[in-house]
């Protein structure tokens, strides 16, 4: 096999890992899974191309890089936008407004990004309300700098 076709194949096994390491959740729940396929694809890879081939370690860690966040990219978009998901809820037939939007609603609805949250782990309910817990803190943080 000759070293584009490994790296090609090295990157297609990281997106299936990391789909089947998500295992359907939402991306912002199962990051720490999804980093570390990416992360072992990438060290197997790298450490095949540093015994057996000629690819330059740091051209394929830009490479890797850029892959990942790609994809991260993509998926992320894919899995929050809202148009894309009633677009899926329109495959199943015609719907008037209103029954589109109590679908949407009742899959993913308020009380589904709260579940989704409690399951990340970035909140918790506590005595009837909800609060962020140390990993949503830190999420947070890390956001407020970004912007």
């Amino acid at each position: 096999m000759n070293d584009i076709a490994i790296v090609v194949v090295a990157l297609i096994a990281a997106m299936w890992i990391s789909e089947l390491a998500l295992r359907g959740t939402k991306l912002q729940t199962g990051l720490a899974r999804v980093l570390a396929a990416w992360g072992s694809v990438y060290a197997l890879t790298l450490g095949y191309t540093l015994l057996r081939s000629g690819i330059s370690p740091i051209g394929f860690t830009i490479l890797w890089g850029g892959a990942f966040l790609s994809w991260f990219g993509l998926r992320s978009h894919a899995e929050s936008s809202i148009l894309l998901r009633m677009l899926v809820m329109l495959r199943r037939g015609a719907s008037s407004d209103e029954e589109l939007v109590a679908r949407y609603v009742s899959l993913y609805g308020e009380t589904a990004r709260i579940d989704e949250l409690c399951r990340g782990g970035l909140a918790q309910k506590a005595r009837g309300s909800f609060t962020v817990t140390a990993k949503g803190s830190t999420v947070l943080r890390v956001v407020s700098k970004l912007r």
